[in-house]
């Protein structure tokens, strides 16, 4: 309900009160007229209800999406996280294995000697994962 009708409610709930106070004590349109105030009032109070499950609705849907938010921030901070490991676990390697081959290439130059480590090495290189 918007606030006009919501003053115009609350104007007749007046109206009522002050219209009791004129009438005869126990006579049928006194009893009347307080059975429609008692009406009029319990429609204030259901609005009054479904107003406020209605903010409690969008403060928790609210609440709702700033959670799948933060997830998703965490999700997508988690997935480059997981891919930067995986780079890693695959380019250290490589330079690792790229250093030692240059080192023991550059010791076979000559040709004149090979070294057995160098020879066992070279099998072991395998930059895969």
């Amino acid at each position: 309900m918007d606030e006009e009708m919501k003053d115009l409610l609350a104007e007749e709930i007046k109206d009522e009160i002050r219209s009791l106070s004129v009438l005869e004590p126990g006579s049928v349109e006194k009893s009347k007229a307080i059975d429609d105030l008692v009406k009029l009032y319990r429609l204030r109070i259901e609005e009054t209800k479904n107003q406020l499950d209605l903010d409690v609705r969008y403060e928790t849907m609210e609440r709702e999406d700033d959670v799948k938010k933060n997830q998703l921030v965490n999700q997508i901070k988690d997935r480059y996280f997981k891919l930067g490991i995986e780079a890693a676990g695959i380019i250290l390697p490589m330079l690792f294995y790229a250093r030692w081959m240059k080192k023991g290439l550059s010791f076979e130059e000559t040709g004149t000697f090979t070294s057995m480590t160098f020879k066992g090495l070279i099998n072991r290189f395998r930059p895969t994962k």
